[in-house]
């Protein structure tokens, strides 16, 4: 089997980033939701922007933002 990523993709794997590590990982889905090639892309980047923002509410008591895909 090949390596996988080293993105988070679990609770526990979000858990051990430091706050530091989750705010980049943050910071790095905008880009990819308005610029990723297909539409089913960019709907990866904002399901997991949304996904890491609730992590970090529920991690750091930092209110995650209503988003809305439709309106970018």
């Amino acid at each position: 089997m090949g390596k996988r990523s080293g993105v988070p993709d679990t609770d526990e794997a979000v858990a051990k980033l430091s706050f530091a590590e989750l705010e980049a990982e943050i910071s790095r889905c905008p880009l990819g939701y308005q610029t990723g090639g297909s539409s089913q892309g960019r709907k990866s980047f904002f399901k997991r922007l949304v996904w890491l923002e609730s992590q970090r509410e529920k991690l750091h008591g930092i209110p995650a933002p209503r988003r809305d895909f439709r309106q970018r």
